[in-house]
């Protein structure tokens, strides 16, 4: 990723959240021209606008393609599989409202194509001067550019159990931002970012929220999927918080 002035922002498992991405990107003023993004895979399933989301996503990677990153997470590695005919899970996972949104959203076979033929093109894993971006987490036993793609599915219990020295050694320092565990705030140990609240989980309705991170200032922006709603708060607490 290049390095100039504007912030890094960090966005990941939208899960078809349309309306939610377009309406965070405007409250956190994302200039595409000066701001990095990148995106922690996830995209599609479950949420109403699948189809949406990708070719927003795919059109700004292209427009900016220094500027703009898009990993790939469990949810487009299933599709993966249901592609090549190994697995119905994804239907089963969301699969079914993506394929609607679909064939609701390009009217020609072959535009629904090409984004798909996108989506299982991207990469596991990214990183600039600061941070690592991952969609889950990585084995810090094994080359970080030679993971297996199991740990797409890596659970946060997993993933947090090595400790954050452990961590902070294999990344050279720089803290791993990453999604695919939903909590409910932003949560940072001092080595890893988790920034997934749940955008069209299966938990609660009221709790699904998605969540634009600005690595930069330190804030976050959060959409409300069901009341539609934008909050802000600081992903690291103040040194007079920290005291309490």
């Amino acid at each position: 990723m290049s390095m100039s002035t504007g912030r890094k922002l960090f966005i990941t498992d939208l899960h078809g959240e349309y309306q939610g991405l377009i309406e965070l990107l405007r409250e956190m003023e994302y200039d595409a021209f000066t701001d990095r993004l990148v995106v922690g895979g996830d995209l599609i399933d479950r949420g109403p606008d699948s189809a949406l989301v990708v070719r927003y996503l795919r059109t700004l990677q292209q427009m900016h393609p220094d500027r703009v990153i898009v990993l790939t997470g469990n949810h487009e590695e299933m599709l993966n599989w249901y592609r090549q005919d190994r697995s119905d899970m994804w239907l089963i996972h969301g699969g079914a409202e993506a394929l609607h949104s679909f064939e609701k959203t390009f009217e020609d076979h072959n535009e629904s194509r090409l984004h798909m033929d996108w989506l299982l093109t991207l990469p596991m894993i990214a990183e600039d001067d600061e941070y690592v971006y991952v969609h889950a987490g990585f084995m810090p036993d094994q080359p970080l550019y030679e993971q297996s793609r199991d740990v797409l599915w890596m659970s946060e219990k997993e993933f947090y159990a090595y400790p954050v020295d452990e961590i902070l050694e294999v990344t050279g320092g720089k803290v791993v931002v990453h999604g695919h565990t939903p909590c409910e705030r932003i949560c940072f140990d001092g080595a890893r970012l988790n920034c997934d609240l749940g955008s069209h989980t299966y938990a609660i309705a009221e709790s699904r929220s998605l969540a634009l991170v600005d690595l930069t200032g330190e804030e976050y922006a959060v959409y409300n999927c069901t009341s539609r709603k934008i909050t802000r708060q600081n992903w690291r607490p103040r040194a007079s918080e920290s005291a309490r």
